[in-house]
C-alpha cells in the first residue's frame, strides 16, 4: 500500500448502526471507507457540484459506508493532465477526469468526443455507459490505469463567446478564439478564426487584455459562474454539439476493497447519473442565459446552411478519418467499428432525451 492510500485510510472505523436501506436489509455492519477527492474544476462549477450530489447520494444509499474526508478543487492536489495516473497511483482515491486532457491514455473514450455527433448530452452519457458496461476493451482502458469508472457526466454542447456583436457565422472570421485540440482546427479552417490554446483559467484576463476576442470549447453553463459575462457581447451556438467526455474514477485498489453491496449501488448510480447530470447542466445553462439577457448580451444560433458551410470548409469526412487514425495508433480495438456500435446505442437514447438548450431565438 502506498503512502497516499495509507493516509486516506487513517481513522477508518466500523459503522455499528444497522442500515435502514433496502440493499442492506440484513442489517449487517459495514466498514467506513474514508476517501480523498480531487478535481481540476472550481467548487462552483456544474462539473464539481454534480459529483458533490453524487457522492452525498452514495453515502446515503450505502448507509455511510463511504465518506469524503477532503476535496481538492481547481488542481489544488492534482493537475487535470495528471488526474488519471495520479488516482491510479493513489494520490487521491477519487478523481474527476476529462479525456481531452489525456487522449493518449483513453483512445476509446476520446474517440467518443467526435464533434457534430449529438447535441443530447444525456443520450451521449447513457450510450457511453451502456457501451462501457458491455465492452471489456472499454473497461480495460480504465483498469489498465488502475482506476474504476464510476460515472460519465452528461456533456453540454459547445458555445462561442465573443467580445463583439455577432450576427452571422461570417462575423467570426478573423477573431482570436481560445480553443483546445481539434476545436481549434474547426474554427480556423471552418470559420477563419485564429485558435489560441489557453486554459479556462486564463480566459477572463486574456479577454480583458485583447489576447483573445472570444472562446470556444466551453459549455453554455460556464460563462456565468466563471464571471466571463462582463467581457462577453454575444453568445453563439455554432451547432457543433457535445465535445467532451468526462467523469468520475476511483482507485482500483480502493474499489476492490469495497463490499459487494457498495459495488452494486455504484453500478446502479452509474446508470442513473446521466439524467441527473443533465438536469444540473440545464439549470446551469439557464442561469447563464438569464444573467446574460439581463446584461444585454445578444445571442446567435448558426443557421443550418452555416453549419454545413463550416463542415465543408474544414472537410468533416477528412477530420473524422484523421480522428480515428491518430487514436488507432494507441489501441488494437477497431475504432470505426467501436464508434458504429456507439452510434447505434446513441440512436436508441436520443428520442427519449430530456435535454433542451433554451437558447434565446436570434432576433
Amino acid at each position: 500500500m502506498n503512502l497516499r492510500s495509507m493516509i486516506s485510510r487513517l481513522g477508518t472505523g466500523i459503522a455499528a448502526a444497522a442500515f435502514g436501506f433496502s440493499m442492506f436489509a440484513s442489517h449487517t455492519a459495514s466498514a467506513e471507507t474514508k476517501m480523498v477527492f480531487a478535481t481540476h474544476v472550481s467548487a462552483g462549477s456544474v462539473n464539481s457540484r454534480q459529483y458533490d450530489v453524487f457522492l452525498a447520494e452514495l453515502a446515503e444509499r450505502t448507509g455511510g459506508a463511504i465518506k469524503i474526508t477532503d476535496k481538492y478543487n481547481s488542481e489544488a492536489l492534482i493537475r487535470a493532465v495528471d488526474m488519471l495516473r495520479s488516482v491510479g497511483r493513489g494520490v487521491a482515491d477519487l478523481g474527476y477526469f476529462c479525456a481531452g486532457y489525456s487522449p493518449a491514455l483513453l483512445p476509446l473514450t476520446s474517440t467518443l468526443e467526435l464533434p457534430y455527433l449529438t447535441t443530447k448530452g444525456d443520450a451521449w452519457a447513457q450510450a457511453a455507459t451502456e457501451l462501457f458496461e458491455n465492452n471489456e476493451d472499454f473497461q480495460n482502458e480504465f483498469r489498465a490505469l488502475n482506476v474504476e469508472l464510476l460515472a460519465f457526466d452528461a456533456p453540454s454542447p459547445t458555445i462561442i463567446g465573443g467580445n463583439r456583436e455577432i450576427k452571422s457565422a461570417a462575423d467570426i472570421k478573423g477573431m482570436k478564439l481560445r480553443a483546445l485540440g481539434d476545436m481549434g482546427n474547426i474554427v480556423q479552417r471552418g470559420g477563419g478564426a485564429t485558435p489560441v490554446p489557453l486554459s479556462a483559467a486564463e480566459i477572463f484576463t486574456s479577454m480583458q487584455t485583447g489576447v483573445i476576442d472570444g472562446y470556444i470549447s466551453i459549455p453554455l453553463w460556464m460563462p456565468y459562474p466563471e464571471n466571463w459575462l462582463p467581457v462577453t457581447k454575444t453568445i453563439v451556438d455554432p451547432g457543433i454539439g457535445t465535445y467532451y467526455a468526462c467523469g468520475l474514477v476511483m482507485n482500483s485498489d480502493v474499489y476492490k476493497g469495497l463490499s459487494d453491496d457498495v459495488k452494486k449501488v455504484l453500478a446502479e448510480m452509474r446508470r442513473e447519473f446521466p439524467k441527473k447530470s443533465i438536469q444540473m447542466v440545464m439549470d446551469g445553462e439557464q442561469l447563464t442565459v438569464d444573467a446574460a439577457t439581463k446584461q444585454g448580451i445578444s445571442f446567435y444560433r448558426f443557421k443550418p446552411e452555416e453549419i454545413d458551410e463550416w463542415k465543408k470548409n474544414f472537410d468533416f469526412d477528412a477530420l473524422e478519418t484523421d480522428w480515428y487514425k491518430r487514436r488507432q495508433e494507441l489501441t488494437k480495438v477497431d475504432l470505426p467499428a467501436f464508434m458504429t456500435k456507439f452510434r447505434e446505442i446513441l440512436a436508441k437514447y436520443e428520442p427519449n432525451s430530456i435535454y433542451e438548450q433554451k437558447f434565446p431565438e436570434t432576433k
